[in-house]
């Protein structure tokens, strides 16, 4: 039996229940060697954006030989890259899906750097090859949690696609221009690779922190990899609600929901596919949740009039923030033990002043050589459960109660990826 549904918002549940990932995710160019082929099907991103600096969080998984793990990804000159945690892709996806409940019945019982791979050596750098040469200079070189990190910049045309050839990664001719293109517009490159010894079960997040208001992400850059179509989710973390420039705003019609009691489901997910495909030919973005200040505050939804709850699947103690069941979830996959942060984030709903950071440019908010903010600032520290600081660094800039999340969601084209992704308010 199935019956319409009237209504649905994102936050259609009472009790948000917070999980893995499931999808094998990227972000940036893929780039196999010839003896491969890699297929990148899915990106998952959040992006912040203030005006003292914004932050891209790329959810990297990898499934192969941890050699053979290499991740690029076009940045401006000063960005610098650090680890994020899995707490925080878990709780703003869990937080922010589209849930559908079944209406009242009586019968209600009756039934996207993107991962790549590269032939790898004893080191996880090739000496052999190299970072760097005549034309590829190594900006900056180091390791952040499981990785090795190099920052390249180039001025010479083919210089980069020669480094990757060397390196034996499968540059085709269509990505060449791509790559050539961003070098014209005086991007740098930063390149990960897995440390020798580590695992690819001990991937975690990466966060790449660009100085200013950055609203761009490389698109074009994405393309590399990437069979027929492309999944993206994006969380955008900002003061106000931001939407794609250049693409179609698709919609989910309401009036067509309809709730399957035998199978226990809706058929929201085929709707959602269709719209994605109908708008614009597949060029276009669906926003199914944005919000203003749900990261610190409660909100209700026409099936919580009373209050969204959020549950871990390590805990059975509801909270009724983003921000504390980030520091619940944290606490569930041991990327922290700190049990006091979430007390303080419940103070920050209706704070005005913003978010200031203690520490030199690049250096994580843990660093001893951080001082303190400015006046009637907040220290960005006071927003990190210990190491678990992905909050913190995303609201550096911001004022609490004036921030927004936004989810948008994608299935684009490889067509469509002919241009990079620009946000607006």
């Amino acid at each position: 039996m199935k019956l319409r549904l009237l209504a649905f918002l994102a936050l259609a549940v009472p009790a948000a229940t917070l999980l893995p990932p499931r999808d094998a995710l990227a972000c940036g160019g893929c780039f196999a060697p010839t003896t491969q082929t890699t297929v990148v099907n899915a990106h998952r991103m959040v992006l912040s954006i203030s005006p003292v600096q914004s932050v891209l969080w790329d959810q990297i998984q990898y499934a192969g030989d941890p050699r053979e793990f290499a991740w690029v990804l076009p940045v401006k000159r000063g960005a610098t890259i650090q680890v994020g945690s899995d707490a925080w892709f878990e709780t703003l996806d869990a937080a922010t899906a589209v849930r559908i409940t079944p209406p009242n019945s009586m019968c209600a019982g009756s039934s996207g750097g993107g991962c790549g791979a590269m032939m790898g050596s004893d080191s996880a750098f090739d000496a052999a090859g190299g970072f760097g040469n005549d034309q590829v200079t190594v900006l900056h070189r180091g390791t952040v949690g499981p990785y090795e990190t190099a920052t390249l910049a180039t001025d010479t045309p083919g210089a980069l696609n020669k480094w990757l050839e060397t390196n034996d990664f499968g540059v085709d001719e269509s990505t060449q221009p791509v790559i050539d293109a961003y070098v014209e517009e005086d991007f740098d490159f930063i390149a990960l690779k897995l440390q020798p010894g580590r695992d690819v079960k001990e991937m975690t997040p990466v966060r790449v922190v660009m100085p200013g208001a950055n609203s761009t992400l490389p698109l074009r850059m994405v393309a590399a990899g990437t069979g027929a179509n492309v999944a993206i989710t994006l969380f955008v973390i900002g003061e106000g609600r931001h939407a794609p420039e250049g693409f179609a705003a698709a919609s989910v019609p309401h009036d067509l929901l309809a709730w399957d009691f035998a199978s226990q489901e809706s058929n929201y997910g085929a709707l959602r596919e269709k719209a994605l495909a109908a708008a614009d030919g597949g060029r276009a973005f669906l926003t199914p949740y944005a919000q203003q200040g749900s990261l610190f505050s409660p909100v209700s939804s026409s099936a919580a009039p009373f209050g969204v709850q959020y549950t871990t699947s390590g805990s059975t103690t509801p909270v009724d923030t983003i921000a504390a069941a980030f520091a619940q979830q944290g606490l569930a996959n041991g990327e922290t033990e700190d049990t006091a942060c979430a007390v303080r984030f419940a103070q920050l709903a209706m704070e005005d002043r913003a978010v200031g950071n203690p520490c030199p440019a690049g250096v994580p908010l843990s660093d001893p050589s951080c001082d303190g903010v400015g006046s009637g600032q907040i220290d960005a520290r006071e927003l990190a459960c210990g190491p678990l600081d992905d909050l913190a660094v995303a609201m550096i800039g911001l004022h609490p109660k004036d921030v927004w999340l936004t989810r948008l969601e994608a299935n684009l084209p490889r067509a469509a990826l002919d241009t990079d992704l620009v946000l607006i308010p």
